[in-house]
């Protein structure tokens, strides 16, 4: 009874009907949405529907700092890299180019192992190929990206 009273009393002093503000409502979705938006992580593997093979070790982690080589199963090769201003950016070669695209990326990144994320289809020969032009364009260390099995 103590709220009814208590609402006529406010509709009486507005001098209508009751508005329910939904602002702060819309607030805290648009919070909540750029919140999700900054805190999720997304898996850029997936966009090149590259399987990789199992092993019992630990997966290896990609950092910033190195240049990753991404094979699909149809023998497409990626490299992804950190420009100037910091950003990740991918891009398609083919081997010719190879060499001196992955020199040029090594020079600049501030780690000079690679890491090769190769689908698990792809034969062994074009796997040792990539290899092979990786130490050519001058890279330290060249790791295998795997899935763990655990």
């Amino acid at each position: 009874m103590l709220t009814i009273m208590k609402l006529d009393r406010i509709k009486r002093r507005s001098g209508g009907t009751l508005i329910l503000e939904i602002t702060p409502l819309i607030d805290v979705v648009f919070l909540l949405l750029i919140f999700f938006m900054l805190a999720t992580t997304f898996d850029e593997r997936s966009a090149f529907k590259i399987e990789l093979p199992k092993s019992t070790v630990a997966k290896t982690k990609s950092t910033l700092k190195e240049v990753q080589v991404l094979v699909d199963k149809d023998k497409n090769v990626y490299i992804k890299y950190t420009n100037n201003s910091g950003k990740s950016e991918t891009e398609e070669l083919d081997l010719s180019t190879f060499v001196n695209f992955v020199s040029e990326k090594l020079e600049t990144s501030e780690s000079k192992d690679v890491v090769v994320s190769a689908d698990k289809g792809i034969d062994y020969g074009f796997i040792v190929e990539i290899m092979s032009l990786l130490k050519e364009a001058g890279a330290s260390g060249i790791n295998i990206d795997t899935n763990s099995t655990k």
